[in-house]
């Protein structure tokens, strides 16, 4: 077996960019993707998703059967050809704008869809990108700097979330939305090295969304079985983990540990059943952000225990502790 890339969002479509993508994080993150393809598998793997690039802009096109922006389609391109070993074809020269000072930035981030900041968050790509690809390009010494500045100045100290939008002025707990959105600017955080803002808030905040369910989902948001969301859920409060001093973890560990336990069963509910994957999953982009989702279960709880929470033939590797977006 020899996979080469050619692969469609759709079933039974052509060859499209997230088609291609996608299939390389969910053998990335089944720990597959050497074993199912040759060295020259991949080169031609990655030259497929090289050739929705645009050569004057470098930037990525989604195409017609993806729900996503360009810039998504941009930084997700560039994680799943550094997961690959490769890199675009071409520069990423729309950066250089961008980020070529701190009040550029600032206007940058201002722009943002702030009305509804899960989806108007999907632009922070634009640093994922240049993180996992700078090669090509000349930006200032200080834009990483420039950048977390202007993400900390919006904010909202009270609950540790990025809470600017109308409705926030009254509705000032976070919600499901909140969380998607703040989960881009943790990636930021994060693969800058740069520590995520107020770990306990996080944790309190996303231990609050959690549902009865187990999941973190509902039908309002995807559907109500695993997927992104439980991602950004379990991978916060990994990062904000990672973080608390240790007279802290005591206090927080049992009940962590046991919103992995609810998310698990409600997990193997919803999953481990024939036909499953088919039913539930309609394109292989949500399957990423479920996979993801368990494979941070699995690496939070081996943290926290010392034991594996999943049986699998090999471990399940998030994307996230390579890459800096799915």
């Amino acid at each position: 077996l020899d996979l080469r890339g050619r692969f469609s969002s759709r079933a039974g479509g052509d060859t499209d960019l997230y088609g291609s993508a996608d299939m390389v994080f969910v053998q990335w993150i089944l720990d597959e993707l050497e074993t199912r393809s040759t060295e020259p598998g991949r080169r031609e793997w990655a030259s497929v998703i090289q050739a929705f690039q645009d050569r004057r802009t470098g930037l990525f096109e989604p195409g017609p059967a993806a729900a996503e922006s360009t810039m998504h389609a941009t930084a997700f391109a560039t994680a799943a050809l550094r997961l690959l070993g490769s890199r675009p074809r071409h520069p990423h020269a729309w950066a250089e704008p961008l980020f070529a000072d701190r009040e550029a930035i600032r206007r940058w981030v201002d722009s943002l869809d702030w009305r509804q900041i899960w989806t108007g968050s999907h632009e922070l790509g634009a640093v994922a990108a240049v993180i996992d690809a700078p090669e090509g390009i000349d930006l200032p010494p200080e834009w990483a700097d420039w950048t977390l500045e202007a993400f900390t100045e919006k904010l909202d100290d009270e609950t540790g979330f990025w809470k600017n939008g109308p409705l926030d002025r009254i509705w000032r707990r976070p919600t499901t939305i909140d969380l998607g959105g703040a989960a881009h600017f943790w990636w930021i955080y994060h693969h800058l090295g740069h520590p995520i803002p107020y770990p306990e808030k996080v944790i309190s905040g996303v231990l609050a969304l959690h549902r009865r369910t187990g999941l973190w989902g509902t039908r309002l948001f995807n559907g109500a079985y695993p997927q992104g969301i439980d991602f950004d859920a379990l991978n916060g409060l990994r990062l904000a983990w990672s973080q608390l001093p240790d007279e802290n973890r005591s206090v927080r560990r049992d009940e962590i540990v046991a919103a992995l336990d609810r998310y698990s069963c409600a997990a193997e509910a919803h999953l481990d059943s024939a036909g499953s994957v088919e039913r539930l999953f309609r394109t292989p982009h949500k399957l990423v952000g479920t996979l993801n989702a368990l494979a941070e279960l699995d690496l939070l709880y081996r943290t926290l225990t010392g034991a594996p929470k999943l049986e699998t033939s090999r471990q399940l590797r998030s994307a996230l502790t390579e890459v800096a977006w799915q």
